[in-house]
């Protein structure tokens, strides 16, 4: 027999005395078997994204070079040769009031 024989003759059972009783139940099988593909598809994703996202381990340990700053209370920067100017931005100039002219 193929499916669709099997599933007329399922229908033919449990769908002609009680329709409404049997589609519930179909959705609800139906709903179930959808929720647990979709959750067997989520725990592959992410534990193929917990395999790609392995933290960087440092194997060498290199030291960090001097750092020079400019500017009152400049933070110092670490890195090798770095330069970092703290200072206050400039202010564009305030436009002057026309004078009046007599």
């Amino acid at each position: 027999m193929n499916p669709v024989e099997w599933l007329k003759a399922i229908y033919e059972v449990f769908g002609l005395p009680y329709p409404r009783a049997s589609l519930v139940l179909v959705t609800i099988f139906g709903a179930v078997i959808f929720f647990g593909i979709w959750t067997f598809a989520a725990k592959h994703v992410a534990k193929d994204q917990a395999s790609r996202a392995t933290p960087r381990q440092s194997t060498s340990s290199s030291s960090i070079g001097s750092a020079s700053t400019t500017g009152a209370n400049s933070p110092i920067v670490p890195g090798n040769g770095n330069n970092f100017n703290y200072s206050e931005p400039k202010q564009p100039p305030k436009d002057r009031p026309a004078s009046k002219k007599d």
